[in-house]
């Protein structure tokens, strides 16, 4: 016998090898470890932690045509509901009383924005300012105070803050009545006209994602019973007048022009909703842990097939029709977008993830996987005996 062999035979006494029996148990545990590790826990731990998306057509959402830019011919942000805020600003009450019903005046401008109500809903509301200064000092020339038409930026601004429009949710159409003191009268606005100025024979001035301002004199004899009595019918032309100016809209009365104003309507909603559909598409592809649960998903289908119905009624030249599911495919397409439940699992992607749960794992995977090296290398042995 040689020295190995009794090298062997000592450590087969001092370690006897295990028996069959104990070395079955010992593979089925080393099995059933991974079995629930690998087989059972990974697939259970990536289904509970993965972020839930319902179905969408983003194949569809995706490849929606755009126009190269959007149109801006209403001027006015895109809406389904706007509010009319009217305005009667008495820079000192003190000197001069206006007397004016304001909700006689929004009674006299309400019938326009009814003739109009198939674009959108216009709430009309009114509201009395006293003490407010315009916000520019206007210049002295003969008889009279003049503010020029490139001044609007500085009117708006002071009056602006003392407004409750950006308290609004829905989009505000600010419609400004400005009676100067008597001292300051009167204030006429003067229009560039190529390198002329040329005095405005409205005296109103329009900015068109704001609003309107409309100054309005005090006569001499006003001034001097400080009482002023406006006419309401002059007041209300001229707000309709702006409103018109706004919407880019000629003659309400004229079927033809609110032909126009629907295509018009129709074909911004209908852009407006493919391009948030697209937006959203492009999104989802680049961030894939933002949820969309199944209500946001019927939100986005049916702003999808709208639009697209709304397209090909827009394409026969059925405006109406086309306007109507523009509307519904903007509303829901807004809704979508602005789910708060689109932000739920924003801030936790997936290296997020795997940083979290890897140093639970691994800890635990590598023996097994080592003892599972081990399985195999007995499974050799014992097949190469056999």
């Amino acid at each position: 016998m040689t020295e190995d062999d009794a090298t062997k035979e000592h450590e087969k006494d001092i370690y006897p090898l295990e028996d069959e029996q104990s070395s079955k148990y010992r593979t089925y545990s080393i099995l059933s470890y991974f079995i629930v590790l690998v087989i059972i826990g990974l697939p259970v731990w990536w289904y509970t932690t993965r972020v839930y998306r319902a179905d969408l057509p983003l194949v569809e959402m995706s490849s929606l045509e755009l126009e190269s830019k959007l149109s801006k011919q209403l001027g006015i942000p895109l809406s389904l509901e706007y509010e009319v805020l009217i305005t009667i600003v008495n820079p000192d009450p003190g000197q001069l009383k206006i007397v004016l019903d304001s909700k006689q005046l929004s009674y006299a401008v309400e019938p326009f924005l009814k003739r109009i109500s198939s674009i959108a809903q216009f709430t009309v509301k009114s509201q009395w300012l006293y003490m407010a200064d315009i916000g520019v000092v206007p210049k002295k020339l003969d008889n009279e105070f003049v503010i020029e038409e490139d001044q609007l930026p500085h009117i708006i601004t002071p009056l602006e803050k003392n407004l409750w429009s950006h308290l609004s949710p829905r989009p505000c159409l600010n419609l400004v009545l400005y009676v100067p003191e008597c001292s300051s009268s009167p204030l006429n606005i003067y229009k560039k006209v190529g390198k002329d100025k040329v005095k405005s024979t409205s005296n109103a001035m329009l900015s068109p994602s704001w609003g309107g301002v409309y100054i309005l004199n005090p006569d001499t004899e006003s001034c001097e019973n400080k009482l002023f009595k406006p006419e309401l019918e002059k007041i209300a032309s001229t707000f309709i007048a702006q409103l018109k100016n706004l919407l880019h809209l000629n003659d309400y009365r004229n079927r033809n022009d609110l032909r126009k104003l629907h295509k018009r309507k129709a074909r911004d909603m209908i852009e407006s909703s493919k391009r948030t559909l697209k937006s959203l598409a492009q999104l989802l592809s680049e961030i894939n842990s933002i949820v969309i649960s199944d209500e946001v998903a019927e939100k986005i289908k049916i702003a999808l097939e709208n639009a697209q119905n709304a397209e090909l009624y827009l394409k026969a030249d059925e405006n109406d029709l086309a306007l109507k599911f523009a509307k519904v495919a903007f509303n829901y397409s807004e809704k979508s977008f602005g789910d708060p439940s689109l932000l739920a699992l924003l801030y936790f992607p997936d290296d997020q993830k795997y940083a979290v749960y890897i140093p639970l794992f691994l800890p635990i995977m590598i023996p097994v996987l080592m003892s599972l090296l081990t399985v195999k290398k007995n499974f050799k042995t014992l097949k190469t005996k056999n």
